[in-house]
């Protein structure tokens, strides 16, 4: 797992709301790798892993009061 192509998709992905601004964005990633060893050539392995992404955004003054007043 890559973690940089992610990223960036996820923040372009939210530029292309033209009216939110990102104020926060939030990584989280863990691995998790277990292995077991028996007699030779007979082995056990586990591999896990995730990926938590978190934006905040606000939206400008402008874009609520127009808002309002429609």
């Amino acid at each position: 797992m890559c973690v940089s192509p992610n990223t960036v998709y996820s923040l372009n992905a939210f530029k292309k709301i033209p009216i939110a601004n990102i104020d926060k964005v939030t990584l989280e990633f863990g691995i998790k790798v277990g292995g077991e060893a028996g007699i030779p050539y007979v082995t056990k392995g586990t591999a896990e892993s995730n990926l938590k992404v978190t934006v905040e955004c606000s939206f400008p003054d402008q874009l609520e009061k127009q808002t309002q007043q429609s």
